[in-house]
C-alpha cells in the first residue's frame, strides 16, 4: 500500500464547494420568494374576507327596510360616492375589543364589542385615533328597480379596502334581488 492518500481521499474540491453552493443560494431564495408571496396572499385574503363580510352587512341593514323606505329607494352609484349610498367603515381589534365606526354624510356613529359580547354603539361619535391594526373600507352600493325584472329591486354592494398594504386594490361586490 502507498502512503500517499488517493484523490478521493482528499476532501471537496474547489468547483464542488461552489456547486454546493449555487445550489443551496437557489433554494434559499426560492424559499424567500415564496415566503414573501405567502405573507402577501395572507394580507390580501384577510383584506377580501373583511370587505366581503361588510359587503354582506350592508345587504342585511338593507333587506330591513320596506320597499318604499327612503333607503332602498331607486338610485346610488358603485362608481362614485352618492348621499345616502355609501359610508366609511374603520375596523380596529385591540385587546379582543372590536371597534366598527361607520361614517354617512359626514355622521359617524361607532359600534364597540367588547369580548364578553357587550355591545355598545354611540352615535354621532366621530371617527378613533387610528392604531396600527386600523382598517379603512368604503362602501358604496346601488339600488336599481325593475332590475331584473319588473316588481323587484337589485342592490348591488361595491366594499373597497383603503390602507391597504398588498399590490392590488382589495374590492368585492355582492348583490342581492328583494321585492
Amino acid at each position: 500500500m502507498s502512503p500517499r492518500k488517493s484523490r478521493r481521499d482528499l476532501g471537496f474540491t474547489l468547483i464542488e464547494t461552489m456547486i454546493a453552493l449555487l445550489v443551496l443560494t437557489i433554494g434559499l431564495v426560492g424559499t424567500a420568494a415564496l415566503m414573501s408571496t405567502t405573507v402577501s396572499t395572507t394580507a390580501r385574503s384577510h383584506l377580501m374576507s373583511t370587505a366581503a363580510m361588510l359587503a354582506s352587512e350592508k345587504l342585511e341593514d338593507l333587506d330591513r327596510f320596506d320597499k318604499i323606505d327612503t333607503p332602498v329607494q331607486p338610485g346610488g352609484s358603485i362608481a362614485a360616492d352618492a348621499a345616502g349610498y355609501f359610508d366609511h367603515v374603520q375596523i380596529s381589534v385591540d385587546n379582543g375589543v372590536i371597534s366598527e365606526t361607520t361614517t354617512t354624510n359626514g355622521v359617524s356613529t361607532a359600534y364597540v364589542q367588547q369580548p364578553g359580547g357587550v355591545m355598545t354603539v354611540v352615535p354621532g361619535a366621530g371617527l378613533p385615533p387610528p392604531t396600527s391594526d386600523t382598517q379603512t373600507f368604503d362602501r358604496r352600493w346601488v339600488v336599481l328597480k325593475d332590475v331584473p325584472i319588473v316588481g323587484v329591486r337589485t342592490i348591488t354592494v361595491l366594499v373597497t379596502a383603503q390602507n391597504q398594504t398588498v399590490n392590488r386594490q382589495a374590492t368585492f361586490q355582492m348583490s342581492m334581488v328583494r321585492p
